[in-house]
């Protein structure tokens, strides 16, 4: 008599509707629902600084007869894609690269220092682009002394170019990363076959590289001018006179200006114009055309002027950030030329520095509570999202990316509206709100991807072996998952550190390091805030150079012992 083989049990409690319930609720309630406060008010009329509860289009009317705000809108659109689009370009031989020409055993070496500034705060590499730009800046101070020009060079003055050349610096890592992921997975036998049919190489890149690498040239494309059409501050600090654009008309509404119906309108109608972009871009773009099947295969190809684009790229990317370090141990005054001699002064007023300390305890505290509830119930949506499909799942994580997909600057507007509308006090409470907020999709995100990853069967083993289903996945699942549950809290506790515009815009009476050091910028520029730019610049190098050790330690170790297996198993001869 045959014996039925036992039916596999199914994980009902993992497969559970609910379990993403936390955290759609936390993104309704702190980011929908505000949103839609935001439309309501975009209706309602100011009247000596107190929004009017009456509904009326005077809004609307106001910023479509009124060219200041729809030309605002049409140049920061025409001004930012064309930032975005050179961003992608100039990064484009780069990570081509690293993704072809490098070896596959150098490639993470190559990932890792151009990534590396990424993880520094964002207000600091414009503060390092300050110190290099201007009439008064060290490119043009070093190029009078030295007799190549007689008076400062206009296109590294305040001004647009000097925009685009810092936004091309905050921005390229996440162009990078985007164009690397597509290209990295090319079967280098398509370009042989390519070859073999006649193609010259130009007709290679055109009809194998771009197709394959358009995925990632519009994602990166699309987040750059997201980060660039909701960022208020660099505009303001690079920029002078001529940095106003359309955010910074926003962001003035809820200022001295006090016309909070209007500001609505205005963060609307931006909001809408960035999803009408985003819709156009997918159906323009379609689908990506297939790699072939990724086989890791690399054929080493010397390219000396890729190489040496590459090398420029990288001396380019950490020359700024070397001369604010090293003139944080200059003597003189003032920041810049020319070096007066050596000392450390600055680097203990800065430990001396009651307040910053407070800005950095404040930041502390606002990261380790957003990033722990993001921790907890973005795992937990990642458990369900990782183990079903369907339409459920996909309005789950919809809602739960939503906040990724929008400018910060529209994210804190939302809030501070809502809190209004409510009648509540903004403090460090909102702080925490807003930056749970803003990790959670990415915990969700880089723990559905591990747990997506993952064999279950050793799961299934444990529940047929009497261990109930979040038993066996605890003990089971969750070690293995536990190296994306440590790189999202890595990486969400590094941008939690580093928000700023949106903190500006929700924050209280509190002040973070960001807002500290924002605050510091707009007194001038100072030895002492290249000191304290300089302590954040190693802390986050030695961070990164740390966990990266660690993951080089852990794969050597791993290789050895699947080796001494392998050994030990082996058979004498």
């Amino acid at each position: 008599m045959e014996r039925r083989a036992k039916p596999k049990r199914r994980a009902r409690g993992l497969n559970s509707p609910w379990l993403p319930l936390p955290a759609v609720g936390l993104v309704v309630v702190a980011f929908l629902l505000p949103l839609l406060i935001l439309v309501v008010y975009s209706f309602w009329p100011t009247v000596d600084g107190e929004v009017v509860r009456q509904f009326t289009l005077d809004n609307y009317k106001r910023f479509f007869e009124s060219s200041t705000y729809w030309q605002s809108l049409l140049r920061s659109f025409l001004f930012v894609g064309i930032a975005a689009a050179i961003t992608v370009a100039a990064t484009f031989p780069f990570a081509y690269y690293v993704a072809t020409k490098a070896r596959p055993s150098r490639r993470l070496f190559w990932i890792l220092i151009a990534t590396i500034p990424f993880w520094t705060s964002y207000l600091i590499r414009v503060f390092a682009w300050l110190n290099l730009l201007g009439d008064g800046g060290l490119i043009n101070e070093a190029l009078m002394q030295i007799g190549l020009i007689s008076d400062p060079l206009g296109v590294l003055g305040p001004g647009k170019p000097a925009i685009v050349i810092t936004f091309i610096y905050l921005l390229f890592p996440l162009t990078f990363l985007t164009t690397y992921i597509a290209i990295e997975r090319m079967n280098p036998a398509m370009f042989e076959a390519a070859s073999d049919l006649g193609a010259r190489r130009w007709r290679r890149f055109t009809g194998v590289t771009l197709p394959i690498a358009s995925s990632g040239l519009v994602g990166g494309f699309i987040l750059a001018f997201i980060a660039m059409m909701g960022d208020y501050v660099t505009p303001q600090l690079i920029g002078g006179t001529e940095g106003t654009l359309y955010a910074n008309l926003v962001i003035n509404q809820f200022g001295n200006s006090l016309q909070w119906g209007f500001g609505s309108t205005l963060a609307l109608l931006l909001l809408v114009s960035v999803f009408l972009l985003l819709a156009i871009m997918r159906v323009t773009a379609g689908t990506t055309d297939s790699a072939g099947e990724y086989t890791g295969a690399f054929t080493h190809k010397r390219s000396p002027v890729l190489f040496a684009y590459s090398a420029v790229f990288l001396v380019c990317l950490y020359v700024p950030i070397g001369l604010l370090m090293l003139f944080a141990f200059n003597d003189a005054e003032t920041v810049g030329l020319p070096f007066a001699g050596f000392t450390t002064r600055w680097f203990e007023a800065v430990f001396s520095n009651l307040v910053l300390q407070d800005a950095l305890i404040t930041s502390l505290q606002v990261a380790v509570v957003s990033v722990g509830v993001s921790l907890v119930i973005g795992s937990i949506a990642a458990v369900y999202l990782s183990r079903t499909k369907g339409w459920r799942r996909n309005l789950n994580l919809g809602t739960i990316a939503l906040p990724l997909f929008l400018p910060p600057v529209v994210l804190g507007l939302a809030i501070i509206i809502g809190l209004n509308a409510l009648g509540l006090d903004r403090g460090l409470w909102t702080i925490i709100v807003g930056h749970t907020v803003l990790t959670l999709p990415i915990v969700t995100l880089l723990v559905m991807i591990r747990l997506e990853g993952l064999d279950r069967n050793h799961e299934l083993a444990a529940m047929d072996l009497g261990a109930r289903p979040w038993t066996a996945f605890l003990q089971v699942t969750l070690p293995q998952a536990l190296p994306g549950i440590v790189a999202a809290a890595m990486i969400s506790f590094a941008i939690s550190l580093d928000e700023f515009i949106m903190t500006f815009l929700i924050t209280g009476s509190e002040t973070t390091l960001p807002l500290y050091i924002y605050g510091s910028l707009r007194f001038g520029l100072s030895p002492e805030l290249n000191a304290i730019s300089s302590l954040i610049v190693f802390v986050s190098f030695a961070f990164v150079f740390a966990g990266a050790l660690v993951a080089v330690g852990r794969k050597r170790t791993r290789k050895i012992g699947n080796t001494t297996t392998t050994n030990y198993g082996a058979s004498p001869r």
